[in-house]
């Protein structure tokens, strides 16, 4: 008979042994936890222990679900236990006519009519939360409802309050028949403390209790509230070194803030906001005030495509062409969320270090950090006067912390912005 051999850690095997009683578990825990081990290992079980068990492990998208799991599902299960290996549907089913599939929450819909005795949610807090909504509710738990003995476990690092997700971990306190469990990543027994006191320097406070403490971080009041006098202080153009320019295209106001590298420190040194204007006016706003500096731009990546000129070009072509900036932006937009994390850990990041600095003068940018805040009950800024100085200072933050450097000056030269 063939044998497999897998282990899970204490923390993990806790949570496999418990969930033996209960219908839903929803599991918050920190980065490399070791919850893809859990989940798969958990699905295995069920289909080899109860034959004809119907399986799923959901992603957040399908492409993540085979990313993540399926070589790790393949190499756990022997041939000896497996009838057929289908590429095409990440599907293995086993002699004893249980299968397990992989998908995705992005296409859960497909999911409605069929049946399932298991549901297994990798990174859950990371779908997107409409759709894990609408999966949960008018597939998933249908599907499991007529089963004889029909279980969910949900496992995800926490993705911020007022969602659905942290719904469901609310739910799971006090609804019979759900449990829930919170761990940080060095519970989970893979990683050690000197990585996880080593990422402090690269990540800001919040982020970095969330994806290793695993701690709920509250969407409510200030966006960035570490954000002060700390971070406000005389800095000097120095006069060489290349511009780095963050913009939000917003026609009232239309702003940019214009920083450089000064050591290890973002240095904010000036500020421009144009009232009823576009893309074309401000480049040559930003020319005629530094006529010969080099200038790297990081705007809103929507500007790929979207125009607020008559020019008839896009506005990071009217950027380029016009004020001859080099661009720096994705083709697709950043997460919202991963913009303001960035921005957070130039703040503070988790090791107190303080790498924002903005000259008093720029008073629209030390406005808009202070006083930008959440949308009551909702993981997305206010759309006021103060989000699109503070979205063109995300911009900018999130590029270079994406290592868009060094900074590419002309066809072959290259300088160093730190």
């Amino acid at each position: 008979m063939a044998v497999a051999t897998q282990q899970l850690k204490p923390a993990a095997a806790q949570i496999f042994r418990e969930m033996q009683d209960l219908k839903v578990g929803v599991l918050f825990c920190g980065r490399r936890f070791g919850k893809t081990r859990l989940l798969l290992l958990t699905g295995l079980t069920r289909c080899l222990q109860e034959p004809g068990s119907i399986v799923f492990f959901i992603a957040p998208s399908r492409k993540q679900a085979k990313d993540i799991g399926w070589r790790v599902l393949k190499e756990s299960v022997p041939p000896a236990w497996a009838h057929r290996v289908m590429e095409s549907t990440l599907t293995i089913e086993f002699i004893n006519s249980s299968r397990i599939t992989l998908g995705g929450w992005d296409h859960a819909d497909a999911l409605r009519g069929q049946s399932a005795d298991l549901v297994l949610g990798d990174e859950f807090a990371y779908a997107q939360q409409d759709r894990l909504q609408e999966a949960l509710e008018a597939s998933i738990r249908p599907m499991l409802a007529t089963s004889k003995n029909g279980q969910m476990l949900l496992a995800s690092t926490p993705a911020g309050g007022g969602n659905y997700s942290h719904d469901l971990w609310e739910r799971a306190q006090g609804t019979p028949g759900w449990g829930r469990w919170s761990f940080s990543t060095t519970q989970g027994g893979w990683v050690d403390d000197a990585f996880v006191e080593e990422a402090k320097s690269t990540m800001a406070l919040e982020l970095w209790r969330q994806e290793f403490h695993a701690t709920i971080e509250s969407l409510v009041g200030a966006v960035y509230p570490s954000f002060g006098s700390g971070n406000i202080k005389p800095v000097v153009d120095d006069g060489v070194s290349p511009l780095i320019i963050g913009m939000d295209f917003n026609r009232t106001p239309f702003c940019a803030c214009v920083a450089q590298m000064q050591a290890n420190t973002l240095a904010v040194i000036d500020e421009i906001t144009l009232m009823e204007s576009d893309s074309r006016e401000m480049a040559l706003t930003i020319r005629d005030r530094y006529p010969n500096r080099a200038i790297h731009c990081c705007p809103d990546p929507t500007g790929k495509r979207l125009q607020t000129s008559s020019l008839g070009l896009s506005d990071h072509k009217i950027l380029k062409e016009v004020g001859n900036f080099v661009i720096h932006a994705p083709k697709a937009p950043w997460r919202q969320r991963d913009t303001i994390n960035a921005l957070r850990m130039w703040i503070l990041s988790a090791d107190g270090q303080r790498r924002l600095q903005v000259d008093p003068t720029c008073k629209r940018v030390i406005r808009s950090l202070r006083n930008l805040t959440f949308k009551p009950g909702k993981a997305e800024p206010m759309d006021d006067d103060n989000s699109h100085m503070a979205e063109a200072t995300a911009y900018m933050a999130i590029a270079i912390s994406k290592g868009l450097t060094p900074w590419k000056v002309g066809s072959s030269e290259t300088v160093s912005v730190w």
